[in-house]
């Protein structure tokens, strides 16, 4: 089984065309199945830390998710800040479709692998005295560590950069740490100039991959195989 990481696919297959053409999004999802087609596999799981989509409730979000499940592999989504049709992570669930999983707030277990993740949050500006730590990403570690026996890689996803533009970490980086993950997937970043800074490979332990999706040229990124 490879691991794949890819994020901010913008899908917009059922928001009305007039919302389409407002939203900063471009429609890339000829681009991505090419590129996912060519990689993944069956067997494979693909690790999707946000902005899944730019619908607006559970009816527009339909063909997108549809779409997602006819792509090969197994997919855990968690949800970025353009997801306005994500509420409950319970209704969510109940939501997608069968080759796609969830998480937010929480955690699962994959072949073996921990998954958890939430929104987080963007890193403060380094003049503001420090934010209240995510609730979210207090639930997401703990039930990962409920979760893991031993040794299993422990997977996050993250939304945001948790490293601000010239590698400042956020205040969030050492509680990462310190629960043991291996691997922070996140996206968000689309500018040249955040591409260019953003935190890839390991540092403290952890290992940071930034995976939106125009960053890698609509190519999911291997993170593992097992």
């Amino acid at each position: 089984m490879i691991v794949w990481g890819i994020s901010d696919l913008h899908l917009a297959f059922g928001v009305p065309p007039e919302v389409r053409r407002r939203s900063a999004a471009i429609d890339q999802s000829a681009r991505v199945e090419r590129e996912w087609r060519a990689v993944v596999g069956p067997q494979d799981l693909v690790l999707m830390p946000g902005d899944i989509s730019i619908a607006r409730d559970h009816r527009e979000i339909q063909p997108d998710l549809a779409w997602l499940d006819r792509l090969p592999g197994r997919k855990v989504l968690s949800p970025g800040n353009h997801d306005r049709w994500w509420n409950r992570v319970e209704a969510v669930r109940r939501l997608v479709r069968p080759s796609c999983l969830v998480v937010d707030g929480d955690a699962l277990e994959v072949d073996g692998l921990i998954v958890c993740g939430c929104l987080g949050a963007p890193v403060p500006p380094a003049d503001r005295p420090p934010t209240p730590d995510p609730v979210p990403l207090d639930h997401s570690l703990e039930a990962a560590l409920r979760l893991r026996r031993s040794r299993q890689p422990l997977y996050l996803l993250w939304h945001y950069p948790p490293f601000a533009e010239g590698s400042r970490a956020g205040p969030w980086v050492d509680r990462f740490r310190e629960a043991g993950v291996d691997t922070c997937v996140y996206g968000h970043g689309h500018r040249q100039s955040q591409w260019a800074t953003a935190v890839q490979g390991r540092r403290d332990g952890v290992t940071y991959r930034s995976v939106p999706a125009d960053a890698l040229g609509f190519r999911p990124l291997k993170l593992d195989q097992y």
